[in-house]
């Protein structure tokens, strides 16, 4: 239980920061997050969440199929 959860969470980072990483290499907004900073108003927080979206599906499936095969070996 405790690996499957380690494994569900190692691949959820790495493929979050590898979208991420895309992003600010190729500048592509979608695929960005960023914090500004403004003196008048406060603090903003800008940025996409979609990264996270992809990372939360494929991490999804991923766990299931690695379920799958540790379920077929008992």
């Amino acid at each position: 239980m405790i690996k499957t959860v380690f494994v569900g969470l190692t691949i959820f980072f790495l493929i979050s920061f590898l979208l991420l990483s895309i992003g600010y290499r190729f500048q592509i907004e979608w695929l960005m997050f960023r914090y500004y900073e403004e003196t008048e108003t406060g603090f903003s927080i800008g940025g996409s969440v979609i990264p996270f979206i992809i990372a939360i599906i494929v991490t999804f499936f991923i766990g299931e199929y690695y379920q799958k095969k540790h379920n077929s070996k008992w």
